[in-house]
C-alpha cells in the first residue's frame, strides 16, 4: 500500500483537532495522502501532509480509502468510490457505526495490522437503479426506498421480476435492500437479517395494507421493474439517503446488481455474528440467563 485517500465527517466533534496526528501517522508509515477539497469544511486547511483534489479524482489514485465517521460517512464514500472499487477502511468516530471496522482510538494499531497484511477484502453487493427518462443512474450499498413522501395516502408499486409479474404493493413504500442493508431500514420494517457476503436482494414493503405482503428474498441476478402509482404530485426515491429523486405517478424504475462491488477492509478474524450481538444486542433476552439455564 503506497497511497491512501482520507474522507471524514466534518460534523464529528474533535476531528479537526485530531486529524494532524492522523496525517502525521500516515506519513510516518510512508503513505502518500490525498484529501478532498473542502476537507472538514475548513476554507484553507493547514495539512501539509495531504494533497487536496476534487473528491471524484481520489479513488483512482489510491490503494485504499480511509473514512472517519459513521455509517453515513461510509455510504457517502461509497457514492464517490463506485466503479473504482478502491477498498474502504471505515473508522468509527462515535455512534453505532455498524458498517465501520475500527474504533477511532484503535486506528494506529489498525494501520499497522493492515500494513502487515493481516486483513481481508469483503466484496459487498451494490445495486443499480435506473429511472426511465432520467439519464443518471443511482447506486446503493444499503437500499433503495420508494416512499410516499409528504402524502398521507398509500402508494401502489407494481413489481415485475425477470419480466414476470410478482406483486402489487399497496403500502407506504417499498424497500429494495442488499444484504449489507438488511440491518438498516429493512430490519426496522420487519425484514430479515441476511449475512452480507450472501448475494441476494430483499424486497420489503413499508406498512403494507395486506397481511400477506411479507419480505421476500430473491436472487441478486434478478432484474426488478417497479412502476409507482399515486394521486399525490410527487413521491420519493432514495438511494442510501445520499441521492434522493422526486418522481411522478406512473414512473418506472429498473433495479439490478451493479457491475462492480463495494470492497470493505476487514480484519482477518472479523466475526459478523459477534458484530450483531455487540452492536444490535442480537439474541438479547430480558431474562437474566446467568440466574438459570438448561443443564449443559
Amino acid at each position: 500500500m503506497r497511497s491512501v485517500g482520507v474522507f471524514a465527517n466534518p460534523y464529528k466533534k474533535n476531528l479537526p483537532q485530531e486529524m494532524p496526528g492522523i496525517f502525521q501517522l500516515l506519513r510516518q508509515a510512508g503513505l502518500k495522502v490525498y484529501c478532498p477539497e473542502g476537507f472538514l469544511n475548513i476554507p484553507k486547511p493547514d495539512y501539509p501532509e495531504c494533497k487536496f483534489l476534487p473528491a471524484a479524482e481520489i479513488p483512482a489514485l489510491c490503494d485504499m480509502i480511509i473514512c472517519f465517521g459513521g455509517d453515513g460517512t461510509v455510504l457517502r464514500t461509497v457514492q464517490i468510490v463506485r466503479h473504482h472499487e478502491t477498498p474502504i477502511l471505515a473508522v468509527n468516530v462515535g455512534g453505532l457505526g455498524f458498517l465501520t471496522e475500527v474504533l477511532f482510538e484503535d486506528f494506529p494499531k489498525a494501520l499497522k495490522t493492515i500494513q502487515d497484511g493481516n486483513f481481508v477484502i469483503e466484496n459487498r453487493l451494490v445495486l443499480k437503479g435506473e429511472i426511465e427518462d432520467d439519464p443518471k443512474p443511482l447506486f446503493v450499498l444499503n437500499e433503495f426506498t420508494i416512499e410516499k413522501g409528504r402524502s398521507t395516502r398509500v402508494i401502489e408499486v407494481d413489481v415485475h421480476i425477470d419480466n414476470k409479474f410478482f406483486n402489487n404493493y399497496v403500502a407506504d413504500g417499498l424497500i429494495v435492500s442488499t444484504p449489507t442493508g438488511s440491518t438498516g431500514y429493512s430490519l426496522s420494517s420487519g425484514g430479515p437479517i441476511v449475512v452480507p457476503t450472501n448475494h441476494s436482494i430483499i424486497l420489503n414493503p413499508i406498512c403494507p395494507h395486506s397481511l400477506t405482503n411479507r419480505p421476500v428474498i430473491i436472487s441478486s441476478e434478478s432484474a426488478i421493474k417497479a412502476q409507482i402509482f399515486t394521486d399525490y404530485p410527487k413521491v420519493l426515491i432514495s438511494a442510501d439517503n445520499q441521492d434522493i429523486r422526486e418522481i411522478t405517478s406512473r414512473t418506472v424504475m429498473h433495479i439490478s446488481r451493479a457491475p462492480f462491488y463495494t470492497k470493505l477492509v476487514k480484519y482477518s478474524d472479523t466475526d459478523y455474528f459477534s458484530l450483531l450481538r455487540n452492536k444490535l444486542d442480537w439474541g438479547g433476552d430480558f431474562r437474566d440467563k446467568l440466574r438459570w439455564h438448561y443443564q449443559r
